[in-house]
């Protein structure tokens, strides 16, 4: 792979093993890097068992678009590619959206190459970013403050999305067009520095060439360097999650029980919190990690809070769950948080499971599955009867776990506090039947 970051050549042939015997669809505008690509694919078709098809999306932008259209079409007949075409109105479309020109015509160009690529069965689509526009894609990232996610720039496998030729530079792609005889269209707004990556094409990398000639290559290796180790951050932040941590549903929280590295301890906070944040923000959460107790508003709705060993991010106004009425033989669902399954079972008393419990029948008469309301109460096992707040205290459940606990209970009695323990009442009685509830958290 190191020779590919060497000065241009003509030997510039991907590697297609990942993608042998795959049906591609080449992503072709006419222009110089997906004329490249499409000959280079065809060149291989045979020896790699490729099936190849061709689609061009012409924007609606500029007047000889239309001409781009025919051009595609004739290339794509001299190289035996079946040709799919689609015409959009992206002006309008833009307009109607409110976004920008270049945004909604990548948005809209995206969405009709996966409509072609689910007609034509396509595995991946063959994009022809080349190391050069690499370089321009992590210059862009880096002015707008990224991390490594975005330095490491655009990846050569993408979802459903092949890059091949990422390895290979600008030049030498124009040199393998030459030496075949093969024309392209220019685009002519390519040329003017009317948007952050023309403007980085023209006039910032050709400045920074002059200073480091190999500018380009250099950036490519530190884009590899940049996925690589952020690969294995994205992991070990995978990992920690797993043992300590939820990141889903109402109520989200990261253990800190111990405390990881600061970029895993981040990437954690990142994960963990609805809605996106700021840089100042994570810095702020990331300060608040390291206090015994405290909150943050993090905006749009969360609150962040300190408490035990955890970090949570909660609605800052409780969600309402509608209470339902509690089936003894079969599925109750307490939408969104889980169900509970309930089923006849031996009247042997479960010790090893919170999230399962054996109770007398007779008690859960009438019971609804909920979360807390003011007034609740609870006589514990072995314990006199209590308010349920004071439970919860008790059993040191952190305050933002407390609104989305399960329970089940009649009336203002509570008869399990699922995850934590059930009432005298709803005990087993020696000679009656017992009931088996399992919860089930989404």
């Amino acid at each position: 792979m190191l020779e590919s970051y060497a000065k241009p050549r003509f030997d510039i042939a991907p590697d297609y093993a990942a993608v042998r015997g795959k049906r591609l669809l080449i992503a072709l505008s006419g222009g110089a890097d997906s004329v490249a690509l499409a000959a280079l694919l065809a060149e291989a078709r045979e020896a790699f068992a490729l099936a190849l098809y061709a689609a061009h999306i012409d924007h609606g932008i500029r007047p000889e678009s239309a001409d781009d259209a025919e051009f595609c079409r004739a290339l794509c007949a001299r190289l035996d590619i079946p040709f799919l075409c689609a015409r959009l109105d992206v002006p309008a479309k833009a307009r109607d959206s409110r976004e920008g020109l270049e945004s909604a015509a990548r948005r809209l160009r995206y969405e009709q190459l996966r409509r072609f690529r689910d007609e034509v069965h396509a595995d991946f689509i063959a994009l022809a970013h080349h190391m050069d526009d690499q370089a321009e894609t992590v210059l862009m990232h880096l002015g707008r403050g990224t991390g490594t996610g975005g330095a490491g720039g655009m990846r050569p496998f993408s979802g459903d999305l092949w890059r091949p030729m990422l390895g290979c530079r600008k030049a030498a792609l124009m040199d393998y067009l030459r030496q075949r005889g093969l024309t392209w269209r220019e685009d002519a707004t390519n040329a003017v520095a009317d948007n952050p990556r023309n403007a980085i094409r023209l006039h910032v990398l050709p400045a920074l060439a002059q200073c480091y000639p190999q500018c380009v290559p250099a950036i490519a290796r530190y884009a590899d360097t940049a996925r690589i180790e952020n690969d294995c951050l994205d992991a070990l932040t995978g990992d920690f999650l797993k043992k300590g941590g939820a990141v889903g549903g109402f109520c989200r929280w990261i253990d800190l029980t111990e405390t990881p590295h600061r970029a895993v301890l981040r990437r954690a906070i990142i994960a963990a919190c609805p809605g996106q944040l700021s840089w100042e923000q994570v810095n702020a959460l990331e300060a608040l990690c390291a206090q015994a107790r405290g909150k943050l508003d993090t905006g749009g709705g969360v609150c962040a809070e300190r408490t035990g060993h955890r970090l949570y991010f909660v609605p800052k106004r409780p969600p309402q769950i509608a209470p339902v009425a509690l089936a003894l033989n079969g599925v109750t669902e307490l939408t969104p948080l889980g169900r509970v399954i309930a089923a006849p079972c031996a009247p042997v008393p479960v010790r090893d499971d919170p999230m399962r419990q054996a109770m007398n029948p007779a008690a859960l008469e009438g019971a609804v599955l909920r979360t807390r309301r003011p007034g609740d109460r609870i006589r514990p096992l072995g314990c006199g009867d209590r308010l349920l707040s004071d439970y919860f205290i008790d059993r040191k459940v952190d305050r933002p776990l407390r609104d989305v606990t399960p329970l089940v209970a009649v009336g203002e009695r509570v008869h399990w506090v699922v995850g934590h323990g059930i009432s005298r009442e709803a005990a087993l009685v020696p000679g009656c039947g017992a009931v088996s509830l399992r919860f089930e958290y989404r």
